[in-house]
Parts: C-alpha cells; sequence; structure tokens
C-alpha cells in the first residue's frame, strides 16, 4: 500500500509539474476572481452624499445658514466609520445633558463634550464648530445639520432635529438630548442583534462560494489537470464559464439580500 501511496503521489506531481502555461494563466485567473468576489466591501449610504467643500442649500442646513459653509479640507469619512460612531455619539449626548441639568450654560457643556472626543474621527471636528457656533450666539442646531448632511448620518440628523425642536419651542435641552441618547443607544442594539443573526448565514454564504474552488484540487488528487478537466472539451469549457457565472452571481445575491436585511 505504501507503494501505490507514493505511486499516486508521484503521478500528482508529475500531474503539477507538467502544466503548461495556459493551464497556470487560467488558475491564477481564477483565483483572481474568486478573491475579488470575496474581497469585502464598503456599504454606502442610501442617502446623497455632500462632499466637503460644496454649497449646501437652505432645505439641507436650516434657515439660519449663510450662503454658504467654508469649504472643509477633510475627506468624508467611510460609511462604516460614521455608522460606528453612533455609540460614542450616545455617549456623548449623555455627557452634555449631565452639566445641563445642573443649569451649566450649553456652550460650557458643549466644551466638556469636546475635550472629551478631540481625537474622534467624526465627532471631534463637530464639537469645535459647535463651540464656535454657540460662542457666537448663533442657533448651534443647524451645525449639527450641516455635519449630518455631509456625513450621511442619521443620528446627527435626528440630534439635530431635537436640538432645534428645543430652540424653538424653549423644551429643556438636557431631556431632548437624554431622549435621543436612548433613541440612539436602542439603534446600536438593534444592529448588534441583527450582526448576529447575520453572521451565520454570511460564513454559509462564504463557504458556499468558495467551495467550487475546490475543484482543480479534486482533479489533482485524482490525477487529473485543470487543463484536460476545464479545457479538454467544448462541453467542459462552458461548464467552467457558467459555473464561474453562476457562483458570481450568487454571491452577489447572497449579499444584497444580507444588505438589505441590515
Amino acid at each position: 500500500m505504501m507503494a501505490g501511496a507514493e505511486d499516486a503521489m508521484a503521478g500528482a506531481v508529475d500531474v503539477m509539474t507538467g502544466w503548461s502555461a495556459e493551464g497556470v494563466l487560467h488558475l491564477t485567473l481564477g483565483l483572481v476572481v474568486a478573491a475579488v468576489l470575496v474581497w469585502p466591501g464598503r456599504r454606502v449610504g442610501s442617502g446623497r452624499r455632500v462632499w466637503p467643500g460644496r454649497r449646501v442649500g437652505r432645505d439641507a442646513v436650516g434657515p439660519s445658514c449663510r450662503d454658504e459653509w467654508p469649504p472643509r479640507p477633510r475627506r468624508p469619512h467611510p460609511r462604516r466609520v460614521v455608522v460606528a460612531a453612533e455609540g460614542r455619539l450616545a455617549d456623548l449626548l449623555g455627557l452634555v445633558a449631565a452639566p445641563l441639568r445642573a443649569g451649566v450654560p450649553a456652550t460650557t457643556s458643549l466644551e466638556a463634550g469636546a475635550a472629551a472626543v478631540a481625537d474622534d474621527r467624526v465627532l471631534g471636528p463637530l464639537l469645535q464648530e459647535l463651540v464656535s457656533v454657540g460662542a457666537s450666539g448663533e442657533p448651534v442646531s443647524s451645525t449639527w445639520r450641516h455635519h449630518a448632511a455631509l456625513l450621511d448620518s442619521e443620528a446627527l440628523r435626528f440630534v439635530g432635529q431635537a436640538w432645534a425642536l428645543s430652540e424653538r419651542t424653549g423644551a429643556p435641552l438636557a431631556d431632548a438630548l437624554t431622549a435621543s441618547e436612548q433613541v440612539l443607544r436602542a439603534r446600536v442594539r438593534s444592529r448588534e442583534r441583527l450582526a448576529s443573526a447575520a453572521a451565520g448565514p454570511r460564513a454559509s454564504m462564504t463557504v458556499l462560494a468558495l467551495l467550487p474552488l475546490s475543484g482543480p484540487v479534486v482533479g489533482l488528487a485524482c490525477g487529473i489537470s485543470p487543463r484536460d478537466l476545464y479545457l479538454s472539451t467544448t462541453w467542459s469549457t462552458a461548464s467552467l464559464v457558467a459555473g464561474v457565472v453562476f457562483a458570481g452571481f450568487g454571491w452577489w445575491w447572497s449579499r444584497s439580500i444580507l444588505a438589505r436585511a441590515a
């Protein structure tokens, strides 16, 4: 039996070393296609994205906005970075609301929040501008809506609406921020539960998409080169092309289903 196993191994090695340049090229292309299919994509928002430095209309930032906001050198953050900042935004709202309940002015509370998130990529520039606008006596809600439009963030837009409601009606700002904090924390918990529920289907999708790549390995184990397996006849070549197309379509469809569920 040892001699038979050594002969089979020697045959597999001979097949691998006897590959033609065309066979190696096709195998390389197949690996490239597989890498493209499994490469993690970036989710984008469904709303309109406004680039820094672009003029923002009154409908987007509120009636108190001037003709144009100053251009921003920083680039828009990826959608996943903005979504991940919602949890930190909820913590920030709690930090700002606590001094407000003790009678501290809103500008001083914002300064305390700015010191806490000075190194944050998303919230740091926002708090700096909020402190500057609050110190000048202008409405702060327009700044929230402005950054919400820049980042396409529903969370920032929601907080801006709550702040604007307090400015218009005179309702306690601390209560508005506390309610916003509770809503954001509920959204974060819901997103975490959804991600846990989708982990199993996502893993199954990856395994099933990568399973056809085992075909050349099985062929080599049986002593058949990829050239003879996929390029020897017209039908085998057609099955290879159809398999790649269906695998790519299945991968795209599965990702679309999971993205809509999320």
